[in-house]
């Protein structure tokens, strides 16, 4: 009994470590900790937060503790409160100014609304519960609705996203430039201004292609509604309205 008692603990010190500072825990298969601390490296563990809510996942970690900014490779951030998973390459926790950086392959899911956006760069304010992104992206959702996105802002609060110059193609593979759009998606709604739209010739003669614009449109699963506009069947042609 003694020597396996033994065996049992040589095999948890090599397989399980764990380091805890004042605001997070790391569990991981390596850690070196340096400079009293102040420095932690770990591979292939996580890092948790002291309230257990965000749950980081991940290759490699820097942590310094004097400035309270964790460095993550290669993982994904799971904020539980939001069912929020965030994957990465590269990812900055400033824990001061309670923002998230995450760069490279940028995938973000809210699996309860079965939601996805994909990017390379974004900006998570969790004080302001907003995500923000510079560069285009791409967004999904449960009804194989694609938008296409210059950037955008998303308040997770209100489940509002804010996009500049949208592109929307829908199931029916009817595509809408929307030159501003902001979408629900809780009600899965999409209110945007200054909207043309290229619809799937399905209901018209061979040959037409149809297509409108409008001042504002309203977008969901079931009817889009754009007002103040012009329609036309017509083929794409100089002299066609």
């Amino acid at each position: 009994m003694r020597n396996s008692f033994k065996i049992l603990i040589l095999f948890f010190l090599i397989f399980k470590s764990a380091f805890a500072t004042e605001l997070l825990t790391f569990e991981s298969s390596e850690i070196e900790i340096i400079n009293n601390g102040k420095f932690v490296y770990a591979k292939n563990g996580k890092a948790i937060s002291r309230e257990n809510n965000l749950e980081i996942e991940a290759k490699n970690f820097e942590y310094d503790k004097d400035l309270k900014i964790l460095k993550a490779f290669n993982g994904f951030a799971l904020y539980k409160d939001n069912d929020l998973r965030i994957n990465f390459e590269k990812m900055t926790l400033d824990q001061n100014e309670s923002t998230l950086t995450a760069k490279d392959n940028v995938r973000i899911y809210e699996e309860k609304k079965n939601f996805s956006i994909e990017t390379d760069l974004i900006i998570y304010n969790k004080k302001d519960n907003i995500i923000k992104s510079p560069t285009k992206s791409i967004l999904k959702d449960n009804f194989n609705n694609r938008i296409n996105s210059k950037k955008f802002e998303y308040d997770l609060t209100n489940s509002v996203i804010k996009i500049d110059q949208a592109n929307l193609v829908d199931s029916q593979n009817n595509n809408f430039n929307i030159s501003l759009a902001y979408i629900n998606t809780t009600l899965n709604k999409v209110y945007g201004k200054d909207v043309e739209a290229y619809l799937e010739n399905i209901s018209f003669n061979k040959g037409n292609e149809p297509r409108l614009k409008g001042k504002s449109v309203i977008y969901d699963t079931e009817t889009t509604e754009i007002s103040k506009g012009v329609f036309t069947t017509c083929k794409r042609r100089d002299n066609c309205p």
